[in-house]
């Protein structure tokens, strides 16, 4: 039996005026929001300071690549399981606003852990680490499709797009600065493993914490879609996602493109490693530098897709796997012209991974109707959970077994696949026409 949905308070009609001045006003909350989450995000470092930390714990190749994906595949998994909740929701702001005030301090409390474990128990950090960056995912996994709904219902398409391109350049010219502050950090001698990283873990969790206060002011508008009266029983819910994925080829066409996107990222953790091992820089310096890079590339990909994000939502996703192929092509070069081949890698990496992420959920915004968008949203997201499930052990097998460069090889020949669906079978979704209906449960 499902929960009886609780009658939600009438709100007043807006007019025009009234509903841009809330549009403003949520403007600037969201912008502040989504850069100092990325920015902590991105002082982080999934794809650098992650992997480089949990290198010096242990050097299991699958421990090191589960690291990198370690917080998407927290993220993702729960998002589904919300998304039948939120069908009897009409107002979703504490299901967003809620669970952040408890998760945003989790980053926090791992800093201090590893802080006073000390360098004498690597076992315990490993351990430490893996369990809270494993619930700060899962607990950011939680209110991702919350956020996303209040991002489409209270913010208005121009905006939105303007939200996340303008936020992506915003977070990497100030990375531009605090990218120079990591590597210091890491590299003060009169700092030891592993309370360099302790620090590092600090700042990130400072800015999460802080957007807390900014969220609760969030002004919620209805999104204009019909809520269930209760929530569906899985012996409908389950069946109700199969004919959304069988009878909806453009969105299935999309997923499969993240699906594909999502093995892709598997060679990703260990591209710091090739530096060190192949390339012959520095740990410092490979962190450093490429992290620079990369955010370097990130604010390309957002002035792109503040241009492109809002119509052309789908050829800019296009554009960003074409720099996607890049990567490992130009990777592969650097183990025999040096690390300037690197360093253009890791530019085009910033353009993929600062923007494309953001693409793909400015499609769905745009694609799927007011009072199916969690649904269409957390089967999105989760679908590619499995995949990223898989990436770690595919990833780190790979390296264990063959080497940097087959894994490098494996993810060219992904991203490529992922190109040629979405130029072959997704077409364009424009912000003005009505997205395609969801099949009914009838």
């Amino acid at each position: 039996m499902g929960h009886t949905l609780a009658t939600a308070a009438i709100q007043p009609k807006l007019s025009t005026a009234e509903r841009e001045r809330v549009y403003r006003r949520n403007f600037r909350i969201f912008l502040a929001d989504f850069v100092l989450f990325t920015i902590g995000f991105n002082i982080l470092g999934p794809t650098t300071v992650i992997p480089d930390f949990v290198r010096r714990l242990t050097d299991i190749e699958v421990l090191i690549g589960l690291s990198s994906q370690l917080f998407e595949i927290g993220w993702l998994l729960p998002q589904l399981f919300i998304a039948r909740q939120l069908v009897r929701v009409q107002n979703k702001k504490w299901w967003f606003v809620g669970p952040n005030i408890p998760v945003r301090t989790l980053v926090l409390i791992l800093a201090g852990m590893v802080a006073l474990l000390g360098p004498d128990r690597p076992g315990a950090i490993l351990g430490v680490f893996f369990l809270m960056y494993a619930l700060a995912g899962i607990g950011d996994g939680l209110v991702g499709v919350p956020w996303l709904d209040l991002t489409a219902t209270s913010l208005d398409n121009p905006r939105r797009a303007r939200m996340f391109g303008l936020g992506t350049a915003l977070v990497g010219v100030a990375m531009l600065g605090i990218a120079p502050l990591v590597r210091l950090i890491l590299g003060l001698d009169n700092l030891d493993f592993p309370v360099n990283y302790a620090l590092v873990f600090a700042l990130a969790g400072s800015l999460f914490f802080i957007t807390v206060p900014i969220n609760l002011t969030i002004r919620e508008l209805p999104s204009g879609g019909q809520v269930q009266e209760t929530i569906p029983a899985m012996r409908e819910y389950l069946p109700q996602l199969w004919r959304v994925l069988r009878e909806d080829a453009p969105f299935r066409a999309m997923i499969i493109v993240r699906v594909l996107v999502t093995f892709f990222a598997m060679a990703s953790p260990f591209y710091i490693g090739f530096a060190t091992d192949t390339v012959g820089m520095s740990n410092d310096v490979a962190v450093g530098n490429l992290l620079l890079m990369q955010t370097l590339g990130s604010v390309a990909g957002a002035l792109l897709f503040s241009w492109l994000g809002d119509q052309r939502t789908v050829q800019f996703i296009r554009m960003a796997l074409v720099f996607g192929a890049a990567q490992p092509v130009l990777a592969l070069l650097a183990g025999e012209v040096g690390p300037a081949s690197l360093y253009v890698a890791f530019l085009a990496a910033g353009v993929i991974q600062g923007s494309l992420f953001i693409g793909f959920l400015n499609w769905v915004v745009l694609y799927a109707a007011p009072d199916q968008r969690p649904i269409y949203t957390g089967l999105f997201n989760s679908v590619s959970a499995v995949a990223l499930l898989l990436t770690p052990l595919v990833g780190g097998t790979i390296v264990q077994l063959w080497g940097y460069e087959e894994v490098f090889i494996t993810a060219l020949a992904l991203v490529l696949a992922a190109l040629f669906v979405a130029v072959r079978y997704v077409q364009p979704v424009h912000p003005t026409l009505e997205p395609v209906p969801a099949p009914t449960t009838d």
